[in-house]
């Protein structure tokens, strides 16, 4: 049996791809990049959580955040809640009002 010059090629190309493909799969893959260390979390996040944990026990967190509300109004408002029975430290009050002032404040107050 006689292989033409044209045959000869397309199965000497054949082999040559076929190499290269399996050469290829035999490589070991890259190394993972090494898993960097998530910063600490910023004292936001802390103190979201915080405002959420504690003020969901009795309101939806969208009831909490709709009003934009001075650092006084929101003082008053955590202040009514302790009366109804809230129970909060003294430093998480402060830390709930200062974040929902910070992130949920009258956009007006200062006009």
């Amino acid at each position: 049996m006689k292989i033409s010059a044209a045959n000869s090629a397309l199965l000497a190309a054949s082999v040559v791809f076929g190499a290269a493909v399996a050469g290829a799969a035999t490589k070991p893959a890259p190394p993972a990049p090494a898993a960097k260390t998530a910063p600490a979390a910023p004292v936001d996040d802390a103190d979201r959580a915080i405002m959420e944990k504690d003020c969901s026990s009795c309101h939806s967190i969208d009831q909490v955040t709709a009003r934009g509300r001075t650092a006084a109004e929101w003082a008053e408002t955590i202040d009514r809640m302790i009366n109804y029975g809230a129970q909060l430290t003294p430093e998480d009050n402060k830390r709930i009002t200062d974040f929902l002032a910070a992130h949920y404040g009258d956009k007006d107050a200062g006009k």
